[in-house]
């Protein structure tokens, strides 16, 4: 079973999904900010109290989360998730969707992103990087992640370089373009200003295609928004379970043709 932690027990269920590389600690803030929720906090596979569950892919740490929000008897729950966690959501909500009431995914894309061999040989050397401290802060920080020890664990890292390695190909492979018709659960799906071009590309996309998607993106903002402005990630999570109106800060998304 996965490692998860809870911080309200009897408030409505959100299961909170963390990209890769950290683990259900950068969720502090935000579970501070949404005290009438329930957030439970998964450690991925590959990560955090969860290493010795090896990334197998996407599809299977959805099944692994299942379980998790199945012991939790609470379901269906809400989810929210960022990049990694939002592809392992995604694949919740297909596989799974009686355990999901509504859903809040950001940055991630919906068809495979082009990868040259020179980007995927590099990927592969940076993969290693992930041992440095150093390292591991820069990536803290341009995810917007003020305490930089979250994205370690007794001075090592939350995940390791293979994982990392792993996890970066099913993400630039991912495509789920003929499932999106599959997802009924409602879904707000978002992506920051200066996000990579395929993730934003894909938000006319998604809200398309998924019956019950809408799709807005960050002015100024990038991947990790959802740190750099922990506000207003609770004030959309909570508009958008309690179906209130979404914060003006929001652009709306033009559908795709």
């Amino acid at each position: 079973m996965l490692h998860s932690t809870q911080t309200n027990i009897g408030q409505p269920t959100l299961v909170l999904l963390h990209p890769a590389g950290f683990d259900g600690r950068i969720w502090q803030k935000a579970t501070e900010l949404l005290p009438d929720f329930n957030c439970v906090c998964i450690d991925l596979p590959g990560h955090g109290l969860s290493k010795g569950h090896t990334v197998t892919d996407f599809e299977e740490a959805s099944d692994a989360v299942a379980r998790v929000v199945e012991k939790l008897g609470t379901s269906p729950v809400h989810i929210a998730g960022i990049s990694m966690g939002s592809y392992i959501g995604f694949y919740l909500m297909l596989r799974h969707s009686a355990l999901v009431q509504s859903a809040i995914l950001s940055g991630f894309q919906c068809e495979p992103i082009p990868a040259p061999a020179l980007m995927r040989a590099l990927m592969h050397v940076s993969s290693w990087m992930i041992n440095s401290r150093r390292t591991r802060e820069k990536m803290a920080r341009s995810m917007g992640v003020a305490n930089v020890d979250l994205i370690s664990r007794k001075g090592r890292p939350n995940a390791s370089a293979s994982t990392m390695r792993k996890v970066g190909r099913l993400a630039l492979e991912f495509d789920v373009l003929d499932a999106l018709r599959h997802i009924s659960v409602p879904t707000l799906v978002l992506a920051g200003e200066k996000e990579h071009p395929a993730i934003k590309a894909s938000l006319p996309v998604f809200q398309t295609r998924m019956s019950r998607c809408k799709a807005r993106t960050i002015p100024n903002l990038g991947h990790g928004w959802i740190a750099q402005s922990p506000e207003l990630f609770a004030e959309t999570v909570r508009a958008w379970i309690l179906d209130l109106t979404l914060p003006e800060e929001l652009e709306p998304v033009s559908k795709a043709d």
